[in-house]
């Protein structure tokens, strides 16, 4: 299968390429619990986002590979120690950057793939000031979310999210070298004062929310669990860069008449 990530490949290989599809990856810096590390999100994206491309492009497809952006938006773990974080403005510039990047290089569909719960809505106001922008076409897919009912079959413990027993699992299956499990043990969630919070929207501060910054009981994650999303979630982005690339960019795309 020829190299599709653009930071492995040359000059000479880009200007012969055929390119439809830009897919770009971003993850997060930040801490995961005491079992795996800070670059968990952006480990996890990278690996995954380049079985998805592979897989698209042995279909068919004709994607490239942008190189992983390993900052996210962490502005409510803050106060957890070397956390990274973009602020949202910054965050919506540099995706708008990247875009006008890849557009002057004539490839007018970008795909971004999230593996930050912290990036959604950022990536979402970025996506609808995009949007108005009708020669570049936009999209996101959320890397766990394109696997969520494998994830609601499999997992065996309620509290999930961060550091979790599936991502955890993610892990086992992706970058085994990144997971301690000797240091894995379940955590708790601080209650709220509210006596039903799904009424009141707020960004959880992270340093209080939880007492080790992860969620649940990573101790039930397992590399065969990772292995069934993963699987699962490849084989449906890869049919989607593939219907994608090969759809034309008409006055009516993404819709038909």
């Amino acid at each position: 299968m020829a190299e599709a990530r653009l930071e492995h490949l040359r000059r000479p290989e880009m200007m012969a390429g055929e390119f439809e599809v830009a897919v770009f990856p971003i993850g997060s810096t930040e801490p995961h619990a005491d079992h795996l590390t800070y670059g968990t999100d952006t480990v996890a994206v990278r690996a995954f986002a380049e079985q998805a491309v592979v897989e698209a492009n042995k279909r068919g497809a004709k994607c490239v590979l942008l190189p992983t952006m390993p900052y996210g938006n962490n502005e409510n773990v803050q106060q957890c120690p070397w956390a990274m974080s973009l602020r949202p403005r910054t965050m919506m510039d540099f995706v708008t950057d990247v875009v006008a990047s890849v557009t002057r290089h004539g490839v007018k569909k970008i795909v971004i793939i999230n593996g930050h719960g912290g990036n959604t809505s950022v990536l979402q106001a970025a996506l609808r000031e995009l949007a108005p922008k009708r020669e570049v076409f936009v999209a996101m897919a959320e890397q766990f979310g394109l696997s969520g009912d494998v994830e609601a079959e499999i997992a065996e413990t309620e509290e999930r999210g961060h550091a979790c027993e599936i991502e955890t699992s993610v892990m086992l299956y992706l970058a085994p070298e990144h997971v301690k499990m000797e240091a894995a043990k379940p955590t708790r969630i601080r209650e709220t004062v509210f006596s039903n919070r799904r009424y009141l929207y707020f960004v959880n501060p992270w340093h209080i929310y939880t007492v080790n910054t992860g969620i649940g009981d990573p101790t039930k994650g397992s590399a065969e669990k990772g292995k069934q999303m993963v699987t699962v979630a490849v084989d449906r982005l890869a049919d989607a860069l593939k219907e994608l690339s090969e759809a034309p960019m008409d006055e009516m795309f993404p819709f038909r008449e």
